[in-house]
Order: C-alpha cells, then sequence, then structure tokens
C-alpha cells in the first residue's frame, strides 16, 4: 500500500537520512521516538508538504513523489485537530468532501454513515470552541475518513487529551482500524499507546529508523542501545564474552546460552537487555526458570501506577529495576523496605544480547 524507498530530506540542519518502510494494506504501523526525532518531518513528506531530495514514495505502486498533496489522497489528522473554528461539525466533515466536488444526497448519507459510526450525531450543529477535546480528535477523524483515503496519517492524535479521554480515543482508533479495515500510520512517542495500536512498530531517532518489526520482536530483541533505552527497558547490563561461551557480568558469570550471543568471540563486549518482568524475588521456584540467582539489596522502593518499582542493588555495582503489585507483595509475605535483602533472579525467556555496548 504505502512503500517509501530510501527518502532523503533536508530541511535547515536537520535531515531524513535514507528512510524506507512498507506498509501494506489494512495495517495499523506506528513510527515511535522521541520528540524531534524527525517523525512528523516523514509523516508531512509522506502527505506532499516537503520536497523530497532522494528517493521515491509510492501508493498501491504508484510513484506519487511528486504529486502534489491533494492528487495523493491520504487523511491527516493532527495533534490540534486543525478544525475551521466558523463551521459546524457537520460542515467540517464536509470540508474535503466539497473540495472533491462531492455534493447531493449521496454525500450526505456518507457524512451520516461515519457521524453514526464515530457517535457524532449529538453535535453535528455546534462549532469547536463548544466541544471537549475528545469530541475535537473525534471530528477530525470523520473529516478524514469520509475521504476514503488510501491511509490514514495520525501525527501524535492523542498527546493533548487529559488521561481518560486517551484511553477512550486509543481504544476508539482501534475499533475503527478492526471495523474500516484502513491503513493507519500513526507516530507518537508514547510506549503504551504504540504497542497498545501496533500491528507493526518502526522506532526512530535523530531522522533514522533503527527497526521495523512486530511489536513482540522489537520488545524481546532489540536492535541496538538506542532501540533499548527508547523502548524503556529497565535493565541494560554490560558485560564481557568469556572463555567456552560464558558471560562475564558485574553479577557474575552467566552460562547459559543467550538469544544475540551466538557467534560472539572471547573479548567481546555485549549488553544484555533485561526488562523488568524478567527480575522476580525468589520464593522457592523451579531454578531452571532463571539465568542467574543471587542476593540483592532494596536501595530505592517507589510507588508508580498501582505498583511497587524496586530498585536493587548487586555488591558488584549493579541496579536492577522490577515492578510489583501490592498484591504480589502481601502474597510473598516479603518486605520491600530500603536495605532489606531479597533473593532475586532472572528470567531467562525475556534476556536479549547485544552486540558491542
Amino acid at each position: 500500500m504505502l512503500h517509501l524507498q530510501n527518502i532523503r530530506v533536508t530541511l535547515g540542519s536537520f535531515h531524513l537520512k535514507d528512510i524506507s518502510l512498507d506498509v501494506k494494506r489494512g495495517e495499523y504501523t506506528v513510527l515511535l521516538g522521541p520528540t524531534g526525532t524527525g517523525k512528523t518531518v516523514l509523516l508531512e513528506t509522506i502527505a506532499g508538504m516537503h520536497r523530497v531530495e532522494r528517493g521515491s514514495i509510492f501508493l498501491q505502486g504508484k510513484d506519487v513523489t511528486r504529486l502534489p498533496p491533494e492528487k495523493r489522497n491520504l487523511g491527516v489528522v493532527y495533534q490540534d485537530y486543525a478544525l475551521f473554528p466558523h463551521l459546524t461539525v457537520r460542515k467540517n466533515i464536509a470540508f474535503g468532501l466539497k473540495l472533491r466536488g462531492r455534493r447531493g444526497n449521496k454525500t450526505e448519507e456518507t457524512i451520516k454513515k461515519m457521524t453514526d459510526f464515530l457517535g457524532l450525531g449529538a453535535i453535528l450543529d455546534r462549532r469547536p470552541a463548544y466541544l471537549s477535546g475528545g469530541e475535537r480528535q473525534r471530528v477530525a477523524l470523520a473529516r478524514a475518513l469520509v475521504l476514503e483515503p488510501y491511509v490514514l496519517l495520525l501525527d501524535e492524535p492523542l498527546s493533548a487529551l487529559d488521561r481518560s479521554t486517551r484511553d477512550r480515543l486509543r481504544r476508539e482508533l482501534k475499533r475503527i482500524h478492526r471495523e474500516i479495515g484502513v491503513t493507519i500510520l500513526h507516530i507518537t512517542h508514547d510506549l503504551t499507546e504504540a504497542f497498545f495500536l501496533a500491528d507493526h512498530v518502526a522506532v526512530m531517532k535523530d531522522g533514522s529508523i533503527l527497526q521495523h518489526d512486530i511489536p513482540e520482536q522489537v520488545l524481546k530483541r532489540p536492535r541496538n542501545r538506542a532501540v533499548a533505552e527508547l523502548l524503556g527497558i529497565e535493565n541494560l547490563v554490560p558485560g564481557t564474552m568469556g572463555k567456552k561461551g560464558v558471560l562475564l557480568t558485574s553479577l557474575g558469570p552467566l552460562n547459559l546460552p543467550i538469544p544475540g550471543s551466538q557467534g560472539m568471540k572471547t573479548g567481546n563486549e555485549f549488553l544484555l537487555t533485561i526488562p523488568g518482568w524478567c527480575v522476580e524475588v525468589l520464593t522457592g521456584r523451579d531454578n531452571a526458570r532463571y539465568v542467574w540467582k543471587g542476593t540483592m539489596i532494596v536501595a530505592a522502593v517507589n510507588f508508580m501506577d498501582g505498583l511497587v518499582e524496586l530498585e536493587l542493588s548487586h555488591p558488584g555495582g549493579e541496579r536492577l529495576r522490577t515492578r510489583l503489585s501490592r498484591r504480589e507483595i502481601g502474597n510473598m509475605g516479603i518486605d520491600v523496605e530500603v536495605g532489606v535483602e531479597l533473593q532475586v533472579g532472572i528470567l531467562k525467556e525475556g534476556v536479549y544480547c547485544i552486540s558491542g555496548r
């Protein structure tokens, strides 16, 4: 459906650097990255708002690199909604259709079908100033979707909303995608949003796409340290490959083969990515589940979103973070005060080894 081939764009001192990306028909792809990394520039380039210095953009197999925005049949929804303040909801939604010369009963039927689908029927005669943030965003979605675009481009569509509205709209986007089947390219810096919605995730930083894969693969097999850090993987432990395949770390030696370590030679440096869910407080479980076990000291206790985050200190100087619910802590009967010693294990199925540091 959408194919980017070695796209290069220069805006002042900023560059999109040879970006290639494939988005299949009906797929929900999320571009994930921090603010200022070029996500919006890339979205606007796809929409035809920036000159492509090198490379090509294909839509449905057709090269649209030099076509103006109005010839690309794309729907765009922005963070600030971009609604016309002097027009009612009905007229905002109809605006793009009228630009394309579509009027009459069929157009009215199209608008009614979309407004019913998005639950906008009761506010069609209001102006944007009298709408909530969630209502404005649904109007912006309706205006884009009635055009039946090849691809729906979403530029941080939920970031301006409060938490409860953001959660509702996130589920609404998933419903829209499931029931309409529209192809979506969505940009965000929010990890929860990305992995809740995406069929595929493309991790972006400094004008480049670092990794593009299904969400589970990106989380379990980050390509490099930059991807691991952008994904918020809590624990990154450096080490060196020892003799006979032993991985030497500040936690001690790890003897089991770890995904990613194959082919490394003695003396090679590596970085272990250990998600917080892989760090468990031991309660007599089967030893075979762990790649490492040891004694650690509670260095800090943080309360986050109903969970308790423990920062655990190892005598070798390494710190690991994990999160437990209050219920888990109660069931285990453990004390989580600073200074308390705990037996800790690292689950082997979530650990990955990245070559280099």
